[in-house]
């Protein structure tokens, strides 16, 4: 059965573009990274495996047809990056599971639930948009706008402002030209409410 949580598109696409989800899991595995790297080479479903052992032991692995990179450590973590769809995702973890698979280390593509300690949840989604305003936006007026407390703008240093709304988790970047960047987000439905939000706050 394919995850739904991975799969969930809804009305929110039209107006939110997906730049890049991040979803990890946890396999109830010790693994042998010098070996499985040689091993996972060898595999069509993977175009490219690098063993780094820069800021912790792990392989760094690429998949054919999925721009999603996959991260997988010695005690059994696994992460994809880089997916900038909900498919895209899938595919990734469908050639992860695969390949696996093939080499013997998990007995089924859906593993069972003794081979698994936290099954694939996203843990952030960045988001983009772009505002319904005309012109390009004053961000010192914006910040106003917003409340201060609540922004920070120094153009000097960045050009875009962040924005922390209140009893939320997000953070959303704001630039002049009206592209909007949300990130410490793991579902549509709250990109979708924040963004609401801040259209009807500069829309005052």
């Amino acid at each position: 059965m394919r995850d739904t949580q991975l799969l969930c598109y809804n009305e929110y696409t039209t107006m939110l573009s997906i730049a890049n989800i991040v979803a990890s899991g946890k396999f109830d595995l010790e693994l042998e990274l010098a070996t499985l790297s040689k091993d996972l080479r060898a595999l069509s479903m993977v175009s490219e495996v690098e063993h780094s052992k820069k800021n912790g032991d792990r392989l760094l692995i690429r998949f054919s047809e999925s721009n999603t990179r996959g991260i997988l450590t010695r005690t059994g973590v696994y992460i994809f990056t880089g997916a900038n769809s909900y498919d895209d995702l899938e595919t990734a973890k469908h050639h992860l599971f695969n390949s696996l698979r093939s080499l013997g280390i998990l007995s089924d593509r859906f593993p069972t639930d003794s081979e698994v300690l936290k099954p694939l949840s996203i843990q952030n989604i960045v988001f983009t948009a772009e505002l319904d305003t005309e012109g390009p936006l004053d961000l010192n007026n914006v910040c106003i706008l917003l409340g201060m407390e609540k922004t920070e703008y120094e153009p000097e240093q960045f050009p875009g402002l962040v924005y922390r709304p209140d009893g939320s988790s997000c953070t959303i970047l704001i630039f002049s030209s009206r592209k909007v960047v949300f990130t410490g987000i793991n579902t549509e439905q709250v990109a979708h409410d924040e963004f609401e939000k801040l259209q009807d706050e500069l829309l005052v």
